[in-house]
């Protein structure tokens, strides 16, 4: 039963992940110093809109009423 519920959670997580829209910064990039891609920096780059707000709280509630079934079915 937990490791359908660890499994539910990396799924809702790279699913909400997927979701955000990322700002890039093209009119900085310099081909002669590629920048150095890191999570914290991607993390950082990312802001959210209202539609986005409003689809992560759909994934959250269908990973609730997902992981209550798994619970209630043991």
């Amino acid at each position: 039963m937990w490791w359908k519920l660890g499994i539910l959670s990396l799924i809702t997580a790279a699913l909400i992940f997927c979701i955000i829209p990322i700002r890039t910064h093209a009119v900085l990039f310099d081909p002669a110093k590629p920048p150095k891609w890191t999570l914290s920096g991607i993390i950082a780059n990312m802001y959210l809109t209202p539609g986005t707000v409003a689809i992560i709280c759909m994934l959250l509630a269908l990973a609730a009423c997902v992981a209550f079934r798994i619970v209630r079915r043991g």
